[in-house]
């Protein structure tokens, strides 16, 4: 009796040391690396799940990561402490080739080493890039046939080439990066696809904020895109959608579309650049509701080759809105109910103004009080069957407007009665705002415009 008691006590104990091995080998471990230690020595010594936290101080070494589900951070969270740098000019800061690998919170540099990227991604997915800086190398970030990674909240500048690339990669969310001061912002190159960019800043770039080349199927929302050579340019990239951008003070175009087809381009403030939006050889897509304001040469312009585009719900307010190289486009929908893009009940055309407030929208009669003109709106190469007209009693507050030394997103327009009985007949705007129009002339930049961007 009492052996058999014995017997069942020694197979429990040994049950239960057996359970605690081999828990204790699947717990990831933390490793706290000290100024002075290897990065690349604590990821060596790891294992899936673990979790490298980095003191402040500056380290000398390229990492190369392929443990998965592995987590590098800093231990303050500030890059401004915690710096890695190169000391091998052919290897990359951090060379990532393993999935579900987090970085955070380090200033990467490439120091001395030309061609040198700060984070490389290679073949990886479901990896989380935040909190960095990744300036003052060859590349910031580069991902190669990279799918479903996480890059929020970096900042890129001073790079000799981009701020980031993105190679042969899909299903990955860009959010809240800075990308400034480098030849290029952010770059989506060959095949890369349902990309999401949204809420990045590309600002001060030699040549492109955004730089969409062989890449379709991507959404670019909801970013500020200033001060560039050139603000947005597409060439042989079809279905992207581009939406709520901020696209200002650009040099040469705010946005060009070059042999790329079905784009949807919607709800962009596209304002003070030297052209706002040009289509080369581009069909079948669609512009609405995009506000196009005082930039200096023209608001959108069409190549001859560009056919069955649809135009409807924009605000132009240029010296020159549109110029349109054929008839082979359309210019208005069917009207419909709904909230236009100046508070009107329907949507139909486009609004049509000009600065000094004698377009055709701020003057046309409205007998119905509709908020569509009574008559058609032509131009050389457009008809616009349902232009837009200022209404009494707008269902919405109106879209920002500025002239050239206002904050677009700060000052709006008010219309106030339309057709004979509305205030300020030239403009329909409130006194002051037409005040502010009406003494800040507008004048195209001192600056060359050439189309070397693409063929006609």
């Amino acid at each position: 009796m009492w052996g058999i008691k014995i017997n069942r006590f020694v197979n429990l104990a040994v049950a239960f040391l057996i359970f605690t091995l081999s828990s204790s080998n699947g717990t990831a471990i933390e490793i706290l690396v000290q100024p002075g230690e290897s990065i690349q020595a604590a990821v060596n010594n790891t294992s899936s799940g673990d979790l490298i936290i980095v003191k402040p101080g500056n380290y000398s070494e390229n990492i190369i990561i392929g443990t998965q589900n592995l987590t590098i951070r800093s231990e303050s969270g500030n890059p401004e402490d915690t710096i890695v740098s190169a000391n091998n000019p052919n290897i990359n800061v951090f060379h990532i080739r393993a999935n579900n690998v987090t970085i955070n919170g380090f200033k990467v540099r490439s120091a001395q080493y030309a061609e040198v990227t700060g984070i490389y991604l290679a073949g990886c997915s479901q990896c989380t890039i935040s909190n960095n800086d990744l300036s003052e190398n060859y590349l910031g970030l580069y991902l190669s046939n990279s799918k479903n990674n996480m890059i929020t909240d970096n900042k890129m500048s001073l790079n000799e080439k981009y701020g980031i690339q993105l190679m042969h990669s899909e299903g990955n969310v860009l959010s809240n990066n800075s990308a400034s001061s480098s030849h290029h912002g952010i770059v989506l190159e060959n095949n890369c696809s349902d990309n999401n960019l949204t809420g990045n800043t590309a600002s001060l770039n030699a040549g492109y904020g955004f730089y969409f080349i062989n890449s379709s199927s991507n959404n670019l929302n909801n970013n500020t895109i200033s001060r560039n050579d050139m603000g947005t340019y597409l060439i042989n990239s079809n279905l992207n959608i581009i939406s709520g951008n901020n696209i200002l003070e650009n040099i040469r175009y705010g946005m060009w579309i070059s042999h790329s087809n079905y784009s949807i381009i919607s709800g962009n403030t596209i304002n003070k650049n030297n052209l706002g939006i040009r289509l080369n050889s581009s069909d079948n897509s669609t512009l609405s509701g995009n506000i196009l304001v005082f930039n200096y040469i023209s608001g959108l312009s069409m190549c001859p080759a560009c056919d069955n585009n649809t135009i409807f719900n924009n605000y132009l307010n240029n010296t020159l809105n549109v110029e349109v190289g054929n008839r082979r486009n359309t210019w208005n929908m069917e009207k419909k109910a709904g909230v236009n893009i100046v508070g009107g009940p329907y949507l139909g055309g486009n609004f049509w103004a000009n600065p000094v407030g004698t377009g055709f929208s701020q003057t046309a009669q409205d007998r119905d009080e509709n908020g569509i003109a009574d008559i058609k709106y032509n131009e050389t190469n457009i008809t616009d069957n349902l232009p837009l007209v200022p209404v009494s009693y707008p269902q919405q507050k109106a879209f920002p407007l500025a002239n050239s030394s206002t904050d677009l997103t700060n000052s709006y327009i008010v219309f106030t009665n339309s057709s004979n009985n509305r205030t300020n007949l030239s403009t329909g705007l409130t006194d002051v705002t037409a005040s502010k129009i009406a003494n800040t002339p507008v004048s195209a930049k001192n600056s060359s415009i050439d189309d070397n961007y693409g063929t006609d």
